[in-house]
């Protein structure tokens, strides 16, 4: 009974495993993926079928229960199937068979596969295996020399203070503003003259009973009342003033921009020198990977990533300097010398920024800044306007002598005329014009308001640039510099003593980030500086460095009424 009972479940149980073998799925890894030419773990279940076929097809084999087999040929059968994934150049397949494929309109895309000799190929010799290495892996040359884009040290370096003085002397539109201020000093001076006499030759009653009649000369003169030349001189000298206050606002407006360019050269300076650091530490990086890959610790195209960066980092320099030349040229444009030479500049676009109250700089802005100056004279003017327009309608007086010899009878005589008279202001009495300036007076005084809600508008944006990317400064140069510096030393530290336990892609990003951050950590340097600026324009001092001063001091701002003086 026993027997018969074996011999139903053998069978049975062999059909069970076969099933089992033939319910593993057949490989679906494609032909075209390394791992299938490298016989991955899916390809056993194309192999265990006819194993297991070919044993149980042995005598005896249904009636001998498998078992482990820890023999060392049993260890070679079983790695024979299943094998370690090692780096391997894909073969060339077609477009349809690799999803891959690069296609044929990329750029680049005909470059042909890499091909590495092997560490232990001991049939090339040293000097072949350095030429195929120098072909396969070539430096990258240096940016080229740009003579605008290096300072000449002979000429010295130049300061803030030296480009301001220059745009004092040279700048066009300050000596455009100067013309304006004496232009509006000579209409002062004019509107205070009085009119001019006025003499001619008269003749009367020629001819008269046929004789010569009078003959002799005459003088006249008008005589302005209610003191009216006075109050035009006044007007104008108020034109006179804004003309001032003008002047000295186009001075901000120049010094503000030669600052604005000043800070932008400085930054574009260090710009280049991260440039080439950035550069040379990409060819260090580049060259001691190429070392691995002669060693064999190394996959073939990781010099090439590297490779790529260096590149990348080369023609940063060649940007780099094109902005610095730009930025020199606009600096030398702003201080009306455009063809002064490149120099060395002083100044570090690190140095601390002055720190600024907002409420504090509001006040001093409406209080000391020339449009509300000149919105103020305006109203001073409005009013004298008004109250001479009330006195036109006062009629002058025109005053006339005639002097005359009468040849009317022999021997003659002199005689003399007398001339006194005036307009009478019956109908016009110059109603349209002192309506016409009392409105021009509202519109004054509602004026300043408008001026000074239009500098706190502008304030508002430029304090917060300001203070924004002060505070990113200070954040980037205290935590997010150091921090990335650390993690890039950390991780190729790491890759060197541990090369399992970190990925050659994280050297790629953590070099990509440190670059990235310390052009970011640039531009916030030159974005705080450029708010600073702006804020020192609106604030309107002589010296941007004493724009924030210690607490308890006053900010220093220049509030005389007189423009700097000009040549």
């Amino acid at each position: 009974m026993f027997s018969r009972l074996r011999t139903f479940l053998i069978p049975l149980g062999q059909m069970t495993l076969m099933a089992s073998f033939l319910a593993v799925p057949a490989c679906r890894t494609p032909s075209w993926c390394p791992t299938r030419a490298l016989r991955c773990v899916p390809q056993v279940a194309d192999m265990a079928a006819p194993y297991y076929w070919s044993q149980s097809a042995s005598p005896g084999a249904a009636d001998s229960v498998p078992v482990s087999d820890s023999s060392p040929a049993a260890e070679q059968r079983r790695d024979a199937l299943v094998q370690p994934t090692a780096y391997r150049e894909p073969e060339d397949t077609t477009e349809s068979a690799n999803p891959f494929q690069l296609s044929p309109i990329l750029p680049g895309a005909d470059t042909p596969p890499l091909k590495v000799p092997r560490a232990t190929d001991k049939e090339l010799a040293e000097s072949q295996r350095a030429e195929i290495f120098a072909e396969l892996y070539p430096m990258i040359t240096g940016a080229p020399y740009v003579p605008a884009a290096a300072p000449d040290e002979a000429l010295g370096a130049m300061g803030l203070d030296q480009l301001q003085q220059l745009a004092r002397e040279h700048h066009p539109s300050l000596r455009a503003a100067a013309a304006a201020v004496e232009g509006a000093r000579g209409r002062m001076i004019q509107a205070g003259l009085p009119p001019n006499p006025q003499m001619g030759y008269q003749a009367d009653t020629v001819r008269t009973a046929f004789t010569d009649g009078y003959h002799g000369g005459y003088i006249q003169q008008t005589i302005v009342t209610a003191q009216k030349l006075g109050l035009a001189a006044q007007a104008a000298a108020w034109d006179h003033a804004n003309a001032c206050l003008e002047l000295q606002r186009t001075w901000y407006t120049v010094v503000s921009e030669v600052r604005r360019q000043y800070f932008h050269a400085l930054t574009a300076r260090q710009r280049l020198q991260l440039a080439e650091a950035l550069s040379e530490l990409s060819q260090r990086a580049y060259a001691a990977q190429i070392e691995l890959v002669k060693a064999g610790e190394a996959a073939a195209y990781e010099p090439l990533q590297l490779r790529v960066l260096t590149t990348q980092a080369r023609a940063s320099i060649i940007q780099a300097q094109q902005e610095s030349v730009a930025a020199w040229r606009a600096l030398a444009a702003a201080t009306g010398v455009p063809s002064m030479a490149a120099a060395p500049l002083e100044g570090n676009i690190e140095c601390p920024v002055p720190e600024i109250d907002y409420e504090y700089a509001a006040t001093h802005l409406l209080s000391t800044h020339t449009d509300v100056k000149i919105a103020r004279n305006t109203i001073c003017k409005e009013r004298t306007l008004v109250e001479l327009a009330d006195r036109t309608p006062i009629p002058n007086i025109d005053v006339g002598v005639v002097l005359q010899r009468d040849y009317t009878f022999t021997p003659g005589t002199m005689t003399y005329n007398l001339m006194v008279g005036g307009e009478i202001p019956l109908f016009d009495r110059n109603q349209g014009n002192r309506i016409a300036k009392r409105a021009d007076m509202a519109e004054a005084c509602r004026r300043v308001t408008e001026t000074e809600n239009h500098l706190l508008a502008r304030l508002a944006p430029a304090f917060a640039r300001y203070e924004a990317n002060r505070q990113l400064a200070t954040s980037f140069r205290n935590d997010a510099l150091r921090d990335q510096v650390r993690a890039y030393r950390g991780v190729y530290q790491r890759y060197h003593t541990d090369p399992t336990g970190i990925s050659y892609n994280d050297i790629i990003v953590a070099q990509q980030t440190l670059a990235a951050t310390l052009t970011q950590y640039l531009g916030i340097l030159d974005a705080q500086w450029q708010g600073a600026v702006d804020v020192g324009e609106l604030l309107q001092v002589n010296d941007i460095f004493a724009l924030g001063p210690p607490e308890g001091q006053s900010i220093e701002v220049t509030a005389n009424d007189s423009p700097p003086s000009l040549p």
